[in-house]
């Protein structure tokens, strides 16, 4: 198959999806061909200011499922993000983190440590493209036309990976494998401007996992 990464065209452009002559799909990459994925997951997404909603769960499943709540704004570099079972929402605006352990100045590519599910809506902030994380892309598959399967593998062990669903829609991770977590996203959508920012959610139980929906 030599499908390679698209994107839909710039204001101007033929409305038709164009090919990017970067990345290959069903292809082994090197650690090399990592940077230039990373910018093709990003050139995937308008920066905007978006609401999602979720759960993320404990790999093992001996934990039990949590549900989150956050408001992304890429354009001014903030976010919040409301825990089912939390007290306190986690926030961060104007270079300062808001958390539990009180506030902290720091960039915006490093605030998302505190709230995980936040990096999955700026897939290329996740820990997964190489130094200083440790695991990098190894293989990039399309699933049902529009979903990007990306697989990392650990750098000292191959077997030892972690997989990313991208839509290449909207540029949005939603879902992520992680080596001690899963997290599922089940709502993305962009929010207007002068739209009030929501309220901390009253999470209902949630009754079952979340579907499969490729």
């Amino acid at each position: 198959m030599n499908d390679r990464l698209s994107r839909p065209c710039s204001r101007g452009v033929s409305a038709r999806w164009r090919k990017i002559e970067v990345v290959r799909f069903d292809t082994v990459l090197a650690a090399t061909d990592s940077p230039d994925l990373m910018a093709e997951v990003a050139a995937l997404r308008r920066p905007a200011r978006r609401l999602a909603r979720g759960v993320t769960m404990m790999r093992g499943g001996s934990a039990q499922a949590r549900q989150f709540q956050l408001v992304v704004d890429e354009r001014d570099e903030s976010w919040t993000c409301d825990r089912q079972g939390d007290r306190h929402r986690d926030q961060y605006a104007d270079g300062v983190l808001h958390s539990i352990d009180g506030p902290v100045e720091v960039g915006f590519a490093r605030s998302g440590t505190v709230a995980p599910p936040v990096r999955l809506l700026t897939p290329e902030l996740l820990p997964m493209w190489g130094s200083p994380a440790s695991v990098v892309p190894v293989l990039v598959q399309r699933i049902r036309g529009h979903w990007l399967l990306v697989t990392c593998e650990h750098e000292r062990d191959p077997a030892d990976r972690v997989t990313v669903v991208i839509d290449e829609g909207d540029g949005i991770a939603h879902r992520w494998y992680g080596t001690s977590e899963v997290t599922v996203l089940t709502e993305v959508r962009v929010m207007d401007d002068d739209e009030p920012a929501p309220l901390r959610p009253r999470f209902s139980r949630l009754s079952e996992w979340p579907a499969l929906e490729y």
